[in-house]
């Protein structure tokens, strides 16, 4: 049964709508040319000036805008290129002379190309030949600062399965409206590529070879590169890479190392001799794993003690490794000397930096700049030395006071699931509220992870505190950030002790927390979609829920996903064993058993959850006479990003909770 408001347009002065716009015109300022993360950060080894990226909103609404800052050391900002195009991943090159980074100017949203300028012009880039229908993805500059490493990506090739959108990029064509889409199972125009640019010369050599898929690349030695490559380019091939190795001079790329795990953030030491890696159970804009040295010459691997899990991986010199990453339950970087394996931790933080896993880069000797952030801190930009830490730029908008100011500082929570494991959450509660109801919100992945973090890298999340909810952030077994043993804990069980774990933290805080049991509401995006809706189909006691981007049916699920190898792994299942995995642990199986009022929301765009995973759930719903809404975004992939959109999906959630808050007369 459909809630009679379903298609009806919000008025002007609706109250939650006004709050909701409020909330994210505080949030975002757009227009006003507003930071509001930072995504990549370099230092000019000669002048000490610290180019920048991150997203902000142009004053029209929309999609984001990445652009660059430039940060000099006198605190002034200066912003590169206009709101036109994004431009993003800015890197200096070694000896400080020039600035190269990626834009999409003049070529269509997100076919990036590489553009370079002058240290002493950084305004006035000019753009290398066009890798013809590439987009370029990352890029790393060479010792010699002449040479540029490119890894690039057919345009139109699938984005990342956790992305926002659907594809990197697109080949621009105009077509009748009549005209089909066709899909052959070919993989052409799905692969990834590698090629080093001479800066001078403008000349392009590719590396590797066809039916090598390059994921990641990075000089090994100045004659080298080592890669992380794969027989397939689609994004379940990304679960099947190994670590390979080509000459400079061009060819193929050899195997070096081949794992059964995921691999990424592949480098080696500017000398070439050791190859560092991150190993583990995760996605692939979600590397947090064990750091995993080799020797290059012998191909011995060894895991130093460092005591983290790491997630950016940066070589100092040829003995020191930086790296930033987690060490429950907050965030810390440091130094590997790679010949004695001591470690210097150099930042170490109850909140976090970095964009969905820690990240920070060096600076010198043994400086860090740190992009940090916390769930009661906005984003900003510092510097951690042995002195201490200095305060580089504060990107707090300077009318997000009353929204801070209705939400306390996230508290980490422990409590333990059924067969004693030690799980670890957040808790983030409102000001002012006695008792509060209590929200689940859990992430996706299910390799991902909840860090203390601004707003939990969820706009929704400081959305609900600020609205008077208490929130609990759980990373139950399956989380990354404590190892590939607690990781892969959820293999085989999707939807087993992972559900019990999440129950069990909200036992935990009804008990030991001032909350209102009575009123207890579920959300969660991706994986979090696909618990959301397998819990209200275990459990009646939560008053509303809201699946965004869910899985719900695995067998569809399966043959309709871009990356089915994911589920699969993930999974232990077989979508031709009827009755199996497949069935026995897809939320729609037991959909004729909710009775929990369910908000179901996704983008038409989406390749990872397709839209029709949340469509069939809420038919199923519908017939079952289970009060629920169906929300599709027609330009979003497997997150809402328009400005727009997170407007209106902000809207719906609070006024879906605040419908059915008082069900069964709990108010």
């Amino acid at each position: 049964m459909p809630s009679p408001d379903t298609n009806r347009p919000f008025p002007a002065a609706e109250p939650v709508e006004a709050r909701v716009r409020d909330y994210f015109e505080r949030l975002y300022r757009p227009g006003a040319a507003q930071f509001h993360g930072i995504v990549h950060v370099s230092a000019n080894p000669a002048s000490g000036v610290i180019a920048f990226s991150g997203p902000m909103m142009r004053a029209g609404g929309g999609f984001p805008v990445t652009r660059i800052g430039l940060l000099a050391p006198d605190g002034a900002v200066t912003l590169l290129g206009s709101d036109a195009a994004n431009d993003s991943q800015p890197q200096w090159s070694p000896d400080g002379a020039r600035l190269a980074f990626l834009s999409d100017r003049n070529h269509g949203a997100g076919n990036f190309q590489l553009m370079i300028a002058s240290a002493a012009a950084p305004d006035d880039a000019t753009a290398p030949a066009p890798v013809a229908d590439e987009a370029i993805e990352s890029f790393v500059w060479g010792a010699d600062s002449r040479h540029i490493l490119l890894q690039s990506a057919d345009a139109g090739a699938d984005a990342a399965g956790s992305a926002a959108t659907a594809r990197i990029g697109d080949r621009a064509s105009e077509r009748p409206s009549w005209m089909p889409t066709v899909e052959t199972g070919s993989h052409d125009g799905l692969w990834r590529h590698a090629h080093i640019l001479d800066v001078e010369s403008g000349t392009l050599a590719r590396i590797g070879a066809d039916g090598q898929n390059v994921w990641e690349a990075d000089w090994c030695g100045p004659d080298a590169i080592v890669a992380i490559i794969s027989a397939s380019p689609t994004e379940g091939g990304w679960y099947q890479t190994e670590i390979a190795i080509a000459p400079a001079a061009g060819g193929a790329f050899a195997r070096f190392a081949a794992r059964e795990v995921e691999l990424a953030g592949v480098t080696a030491s500017p000398d070439g001799k050791t190859i560092a890696v991150i190993e583990g159970r995760f996605h692939r804009t979600v590397q947090l794993g064990s750091l995993v040295l080799y020797d290059r010459a012998t191909g011995a691997a060894r895991e130093p003690a460092i005591d983290a899990q790491v997630s950016a991986l940066t070589w100092r010199d040829a003995n020191h490794l930086f790296f930033a990453g987690f060490a429950a339950p907050g965030s810390v970087a440091g130094t590997l000397d790679i010949a004695s394996d001591t470690t210097t931790i150099e930042w170490r933080a109850s909140g976090t930096a970095g964009r969905k896993v820690p990240y920070a880069v060096p600076e010198g000797h043994d400086a860090v700049l740190v992009p940090g952030h916390a769930f009661d801190r906005y984003p900003y930009l510092a510097r951690s030395t042995p002195a201490g830490e200095q305060m580089l730029l504060d990107l707090t908008p300077p009318d997000l006071a009353p929204i801070q100011a209705r939400m306390k500082p996230a508290e980490a929570v422990r409590w333990q699931g059924r067969d004693g494991l030690d799980i670890l959450g957040y808790l983030a509660m409102p000001k002012g509220v006695e008792r509060p109801p209590l929200v689940a919100f859990i992430h996706g992945g299910p390799s991902h992870l909840f860090r203390d973090s601004w707003s939990f890298d969820n706009p929704l999340a400081a959305l609900l505190v600020s609205s008077g909810y208490a929130v609990l952030f759980p990373n139950p077994r399956g989380s990354s950030g404590r190892g590939l043993n607690f990781a892969s804990r959820v293999i085989d069980d999707m939807a087993g002790e992972d559900a019990h774990d999440i129950l069990a933290g909200i036992d935990h805080v009804i008990a030991n927390h001032p909350v209102d049991g009575s009123r207890l509401f579920v959300t969660g995006g991706s994986y979090g979609g696909f618990m959301t809706t397998w819990l209200v189909g275990q459990t009646p006691r939560f008053q509303a829920a809201c699946a965004i981007a869910p899985l719900t049916d695995m067998r569809s699920q399966y043959f309709t996903a871009h990356h089915p190898e994911f589920l699969a792994l993930y999974s232990g299942g077989d979508p031709y064993d009827v009755g199996g995995t497949f069935d026995q642990r897809s939320p729609l199986a037991h959909a004729n058993k909710v009775t929990t009022p369910t908000l179901l929301i996704a983008g038409e765009m989406d390749k990872t959850t397709p839209p029709a995973q949340a469509v069939q759930f809420h038919h199923a719903l519908v017939i079952g006479n289970v009060p629920t809404e169906l929300i599709l975004y027609p330009e979003e992939g497997h997150a809402a990003a328009r400005y727009e959109a997170q407007i209106d999906q902000g809207t719906r959630v609070l006024r879906w909770f605040a419908q059915w808050e008082g069900r069964n007369g709990s108010r």
